[in-house]
């Protein structure tokens, strides 16, 4: 009998530990997330507006933004890494003689190379409708 009675008290003693330990677990910040969807969704109309009208500058914003908000993580869209090397090349070659623009490209290829392929990453996704959006895909 004193053995059940323990193996009970020991029972409701873990069920009141295991929701803290739950909690201790590292969930997303809602607010980070919804940040660095924005900072996604900027950077990626800065690129296409630097590709409509051949601004090397808007390119390298919007690489910058995207390297600044992927925190260590890959940017995706369709399955597959997104290449800012290939738009760095782009920028550069809007504006060969600019040493300004090739420096600040050679700085951010450094920044985008050194980046690890983590578990995590943000996936641009379309749906039926036209509208698309960043989503922050873990596996």
């Amino acid at each position: 009998m004193k053995r059940l009675l323990a193996a009970f008290a020991f029972a409701i003693s873990l069920v009141g530990v295991a929701p803290l330990a739950a909690q201790d677990a590292a969930a997303p910040n809602p607010l980070e997330t919804a940040e660095a969807k924005s900072t996604l969704t900027i950077a990626n109309a800065l690129i296409t507006y630097g590709r409509a009208n051949q601004d090397p500058l808007a390119l390298l914003s919007g690489v910058q933004m995207m390297v600044k908000a992927a925190a260590g993580t890959t940017i995706e869209s369709a399955g597959k890494p997104m290449d800012l090397g290939a738009v760095l090349d782009e920028a550069v070659a809007m504006a060969p003689d600019d040493a300004l623009i090739v420096a600040r490209a050679d700085v951010l290829r450094d920044e985008a190379e050194t980046k690890t392929r983590g578990v995590c990453y943000w996936e641009y996704w379309c749906d039926y409708y036209g509208y698309c959006e960043y989503w922050y895909v873990c596996y």
